[in-house]
């Protein structure tokens, strides 16, 4: 029978990949390879356009492979074996949880608990003391402290770890990073710093500030921020630095808007950790940027324009360049007095100008301050 005499074409449709670990792992594998370029936010709903999945389906195999809290292991902590690939956690529908790499190299799935159970049992054996009494049964949890990588071979038994030069301890391993940044902040503010950064560093032992990738979500770079700011504070600006870099460049390129209060506030930090760690030229680059995303956001004759401009003066004088720094500390001082004609900070400019006239003749790298610029809060 032809289409003349009243039979249907046929149609053709999009076939749709079955709901397999591996397919699973391939999605979560795009996924997180696409907001690396495009954000978290942004990369579910495109990768589930092109994978015929609804975005809902797509955050939650995400978000489950991503997970801390009720997580066998910590994420990032498991390998494959065979491809070299991280391991994520998988659960579908009808099925026991089970990790495979993503994307993944063929390999047969591996039970969760099984792993759980031998990295426990491993801890417990070697490193007792970094599992806290009463917390045996979360002894996996803990693992990112003595452990740097395991290497999952055929089964869940056979792994091959990596373990630390130096064990740490691990504060609230099952806690989610808005949690910890949340507990982080109350820490800070009840003047417990010591306790605010080991709840943060326990948060992002995972993670290496010095490798190309940034952070996947904000919760995650305004941690490490802090994390920077806090050991700047206690006066480890080597420690600090890779964690400000990383911080700042995770922000930037999360929120998109260089002028986006967060993310300037990083690059305060960022440029007070160079100037603290003695990189005095980076530094004073990180000012001007501050200074022409201040002048963006709020104007040239704002408050954080100019206190900036005057931090970036008295760099630029313990760099050795005096002249540039005394002229611009001037014409600071001269547009504050315009604008702001009562506010404090006048006389501190003034009293530094001074400071710089009077040692001008003296050895570069004198400190000249005009405020404290470790905390968020200052220029």
């Amino acid at each position: 029978m032809n289409p003349k005499e009243g039979t249907p074409m046929p149609t053709r449709t999009t076939a749709i990949p079955a709901w397999t670990p591996a397919f699973v792992a391939e999605v979560v594998a795009a996924t997180i390879e696409h907001a690396a370029v495009h954000g978290l936010h942004q990369a579910p709903r495109d990768v589930a356009r092109s994978h015929h999945l609804s975005p809902a389906t797509v955050e939650e195999w995400v978000s489950r492979a991503r997970a801390v809290q009720a997580a066998p292991v910590p994420p990032g902590l498991l390998a494959c074996h065979t491809c070299a690939r991280s391991m994520i956690l998988i659960q579908l529908p009808g099925s026991g949880r089970v990790y495979l790499c993503a994307p993944s190299c063929g390999r047969t799935p591996v039970p969760a608990e099984e792993i759980r159970d031998a990295v426990a049992a491993v801890i417990l054996h070697r490193t007792p003391h970094l599992v806290p009494p009463g917390k045996t049964t979360q002894a996996a949890s803990y693992a990112l402290g003595p452990i740097q990588r395991v290497t999952v071979g055929a089964t869940g038994t056979d792994l091959h770890i990596t373990w630390r030069a130096v064990s740490l301890q691990v504060t609230g391993p099952m806690m989610a990073m808005a949690q910890r940044l949340h507990l982080a902040k109350r820490h800070a503010a009840d003047n417990k710093p010591e306790r605010a950064i080991d709840v943060l560093h326990s948060g992002l032992l995972h993670i290496d500030p010095t490798s190309g990738r940034l952070a996947l979500d904000t919760a995650t770079a305004r941690a490490a921020a802090l994390l920077a700011t806090l050991t700047l504070t206690s006066g480890d600006p080597a420690a600090a630095l890779p964690w400000a870099q990383w911080g700042h460049r995770s922000l930037r390129h999360l929120l998109r808007d260089p002028t986006n209060p967060e993310v300037r506030a990083a690059l305060r930090v960022l440029a007070a950790t160079h100037r603290a760690a003695g990189n005095l030229t980076a530094a004073a680059d990180c000012y001007s940027d501050l200074i022409r995303h201040h002048t963006q956001a709020d104007g040239p004759y704002a408050l954080p324009t100019l206190a900036t401009q005057a931090t970036l003066a008295v760099v630029l004088y313990e760099h050795g360049r005096q002249e540039p720094a005394q002229q611009l500390l001037a014409r600071t001082i001269a547009d504050h007095r315009r604008v702001h004609p009562h506010h404090p900070a006048i006389a501190r400019m003034a009293a530094a100008l001074y400071r710089m006239h009077t040692t001008a003749t003296g050895p570069p790298g004198h400190p000249t301050r005009i405020a404290s610029p470790a905390t968020p809060g200052a220029s």
